[in-house]
């Protein structure tokens, strides 16, 4: 149940990030994180559209966090990159070349055998309120020194530290949302009397910023690559460190998670340096890769040239 809802997760997020990079693609330029911009994305609709998915998305990962852990689930999520390439491909009918079905195979298999090497155990600890705001505030700090060393530099060196802080944020978001979920069940009160609820809204809605402006400064690859790559070994981390969530060790199979590990950054790498992927972002919206390419888009064309 934890693996398929975390997959379901994965699907969703990938379907939300094209539609809310469609709906940053006109967006005036500006150099990082502005209200402008969440200005302007709340006024079109397939952005929208985008931001609804992605919340369907956020409640079966809460659901997943609740019922499994931050190791297990955050490093599933690695494979909304293969699914966001076969969308392209299969939706959009761009080419898939042989070294994207190497690239999305060596992910899938290096994720599968880390999470079978590592046979990752639940945590038991209770994290105090000291732990929590020593983590947090480190964490804060991470994506705080990521976003200003974000202010210059080429495009493509924006959109991944762009991508990096985000991808932090909702790291430690993640982990918010598991201690969340075990309040809820104890009821509603105990929900709206707790910081976490709060701190949730706070974080969560700084790093989407973050994640949009990451999408509008640069290559959506290197915003891509670093928002799903960084983020589970992140996770790993805070989870360990919170709950005291661990992986299998000794040598032999420490050796073989990290081997596992380096196979599936490669393909995630290769996935995210895809023709499908790295070409999504064009300086001019009229080239995007992907408007007027979808299957519904083709069929419409072809419905009135009749």
């Amino acid at each position: 149940m934890v693996i398929t809802l975390a997959l379901a997760a994965a699907f969703a997020n990938a379907i939300a990030s094209i539609c809310q990079r469609l709906g940053v693609e006109d967006a005036p330029p500006a150099r990082g994180p502005s209200m402008g911009l969440v200005r302007y994305m709340i006024r079109r609709p397939i952005w929208l559209l985008g931001f609804l998915i992605m919340g369907l998305g956020y409640a079966s990962q809460a659901v997943a966090l609740h019922l499994g852990s931050l190791n297990v689930v955050q490093p599933l999520m690695i494979s909304e990159l293969v699914i966001l390439v076969l969308v392209l491909w299969l939706w959009y009918a761009s080419p898939l070349r042989p070294r994207d079905f190497v690239s999305a195979f060596a992910a899938a298999i290096g994720l599968g055998g880390f999470l079978i090497l590592s046979a990752p155990t639940d945590g038991t600890k209770v994290p105090s309120n000291a732990l929590w705001l020593v983590v947090g505030a480190l964490v804060m700090l991470a994506v705080a020194l990521l976003s200003v060393s974000a202010r210059g530099g080429p495009p493509w060196r924006r959109a991944m530290l762009l991508g990096a802080a985000a991808s932090v944020g909702f790291a430690l978001l993640s982990a918010i949302t598991k201690a969340m979920t075990n309040l809820l069940v104890t009821g509603w009160g105990a929900l709206f009397g707790s910081w976490q609820l709060y701190a949730l809204c706070v974080i969560g809605l700084g790093s989407f910023v973050i994640m949009q402006s990451a999408f509008q400064v640069g290559p959506f690859a290197a915003s891509q690559s670093t928002l799903i790559l960084v983020n589970p070994f992140v996770s790993i981390l805070i989870g360990h460190v919170l709950y005291g969530e661990s992986l299998r060790g000794g040598p032999f199979y420490v050796s073989l998670e990290v081997l596992s590990l380096a196979v599936m950054v490669a393909g995630a790498l290769g996935l995210s340096t895809s023709s499908l992927i790295a070409t999504v972002h064009e300086e001019h919206s009229d080239a995007h890769l992907l408007k007027g390419r979808g299957r519904y888009e083709r069929w419409r064309q072809r419905s009135t040239s009749r």
